[in-house]
């Protein structure tokens, strides 16, 4: 790798870190949202709630309690849905390898080793082998230029690298000396 790189190391995501990570990633920028329209849609439902007490024959405003509160419900859910569906997903992948370079202007991302199935499978062909190889590769490098857009935010675990509000990479602390985490730390600082 090039010289300029205060920290290049070799690192993996345990499960249990990944999971922790995106519920923190949830909680600052998923949840708050989703409350807010929890609390529209629970205000709609109580107005819709006191217009059927007043005209028990308004059979429109019962109609738009119950959707008032299927709204609330998928406000609730979906975020928990995503969730587990995204840990699923990372679970199936096995333990990849990932590489992290920071430079003094820029963050370098990588998947060095995919950590899925072993390759090395007797009933696997060579032919099998070389198909996978060649048309599954690893995903291209990432690289973040540090500005401000770049933030790190550090739990007792592990590091969250945010790419503003879409995007974010977990950095576990496990295997990190303290002057490495110190480098991660002064990142945009």
């Amino acid at each position: 790798m090039n010289e300029n790189y205060r920290l290049v190391k070799d690192y993996s995501i345990p499960l249990d870190i990944f999971s922790d990570a995106y519920r923190s990633y949830q909680k600052k920028f998923i949840y708050p949202k989703n409350y807010i329209f929890m609390a529209i849609f629970g205000i709609l439902a109580i107005d819709f709630i006191v217009a059927a007490v007043k005209d028990p024959s308004n059979l429109f405003a019962y109609l738009l309690i119950m959707v008032c509160l299927a709204m609330m419900f998928r406000e609730w859910f979906n975020p928990r849905k995503i969730r587990n569906n995204i840990i699923d997903t990372v679970k199936e992948l096995g333990n990849p390898v990932y590489r992290l370079g920071i430079a003094d202007d820029y963050i370098e991302i990588s998947t060095i080793s995919d950590g899925g199935v072993d390759n090395s499978a007797s009933d696997a062909s060579a032919d099998e082998l070389d198909y996978n190889e060649q048309y599954d590769p690893l995903p291209e490098k990432t690289t973040l230029v540090i500005n401000d857009q770049i933030k790190t935010l550090e739990y007792d675990r592990y590091f969250l690298l945010l790419n503003g509000r879409m995007s974010f990479y977990i950095i576990p602390k496990e295997g990190f000396t303290d002057s490495e985490m110190d480098v991660i730390r002064s990142i945009n600082r």
